[in-house]
């Protein structure tokens, strides 16, 4: 049930982009630290696949990554750009207030450098936003990416890359200015937010003796979760909504891979690997989407149930065909690596490379 669950992250992340929901927690935020914490297990599933099954694992992986996640990017990027170029800025939509430049759109198409439109670490030519408002989340998850390599080669720069960025998160946490806070150190930036996915990437690590870690990793997060909502040392709204994305993520983590097992009906698993293929598209169209609701119709971009259901009916409009992009691309992707991605039922640490129209799940 993996598809469904990243299916509904995807719609919280949405519902959360719009204005007027008086939220006492931000789902936007959870939805992501939770997919942070998927990501963390899958990537580490994949490569291990990689560097069993691929003669340059390192690179086949990352060149891997960038085909899964830049094509549909590529896409919605240069679909925002030519709107943004024809209607100008939303007049009321604050993501996608924004003026276009040719350096903007090279640090854009880099995808990368979209992380750093936060203090203290800002592109100037990046703000106020990506012209993909999420895209600075993609950022972060593809500097994971980067680093994985390493942290499975190496056990011990893993242990000081998960105590130093989890000494950082912490301090984010607790302390509370302008430059460092709970927003860019406990949930921005990769030095911070590491932690999420190395908590996922543990508890992937059973045959290694590693998931306990996981474990500890969780209960501390819930401990800190209990300090912040009982306002104690840890005061930050965004803070609570870190922790408790973290303190959610591993136990829905670990009962969807439960539930995996399970010998669901054929009908079942197609309904989840389609979900599962529009999250992503919905992740990165629903901001898109958004602003072309308002200039289309001249419907407010406001919490009203009837913008919300335009949006979500936009937004798998424009998903769709994405993903069948995506799918047709899949073919490709599993031709130049050379074994197929993981079945939706299929062990997560198995050797056979799958050759069937495997699903694109990782």
């Amino acid at each position: 049930m993996l598809g469904l669950i990243r299916f509904a992250l995807a719609l919280a992340v949405l519902l959360s982009h719009v204005p007027g929901f008086d939220w006492a927690l931000n789902p936007g935020v959870v939805a992501v630290i939770c997919f942070y914490c998927i990501s963390g297990y899958l990537m580490r599933c994949s490569y291990q696949r990689f560097t069993r099954l691929a003669q340059t694992p390192v690179r086949d992986f990352i060149v891997d990554r960038v085909l899964k996640l830049f094509p549909q990017y590529l896409v919605v990027l240069a679909i925002t750009v030519g709107l943004l170029w024809l209607w100008g800025a939303s007049p009321g939509f604050w993501l996608m207030n924004q003026q276009l430049s040719p350096l903007k759109l090279l640090w854009n198409l880099l995808l990368l450098p979209a992380n750093y439109v936060f203090e203290p670490l800002v592109i100037s030519e990046l703000l106020p936003h990506p012209l993909v408002p999420p895209a600075w989340s993609l950022a972060t998850e593809f500097h994971f990416y980067l680093l994985l390599p390493l942290l499975y080669r190496w056990r011990s720069l893993f242990m000081v890359m998960l105590l130093a960025t989890l000494a950082v998160q912490i301090f984010g946490f607790v302390h509370e200015s302008t430059r460092f806070n709970s927003d860019n150190l406990g949930y921005r930036y990769i030095f911070g937010v590491l932690p999420v996915f190395l908590m996922g990437y543990l508890y992937a690590d059973d045959s290694g003796g590693r998931r306990p870690l996981a474990v500890v990793l969780w209960l501390l997060y819930l401990g800190l979760a209990g300090c912040a909502f009982t306002d104690t040392l840890i005061h930050q709204q965004r803070a609570r909504e870190v922790l408790l994305g973290a303190s959610v993520a591993l136990p829905l983590l670990a009962t969807t891979m439960h539930l995996r097992g399970h010998a669901w009906p054929g009908r079942i698993k197609a309904l989840d690997e389609r979900l599962g293929n529009l999250a992503y598209p919905i992740f990165i169209t629903h901001c898109l989407g958004f602003f072309i609701i308002e200039h289309v119709t001249g419907m407010p971009v406001r919490a009203s149930a009837s913008f919300v259901l335009c949006a979500i009916l936009v937004c798998l409009l424009l998903s769709m065909p994405l993903e069948i992009l995506q799918r047709r691309l899949e073919r490709a992707r599993i031709a130049l690596r050379g074994f197929a991605s993981m079945k939706t039922d299929q062990r997560l640490d198995s050797d056979t490379p799958a050759r069937i129209n495997p699903a694109p799940s990782a």
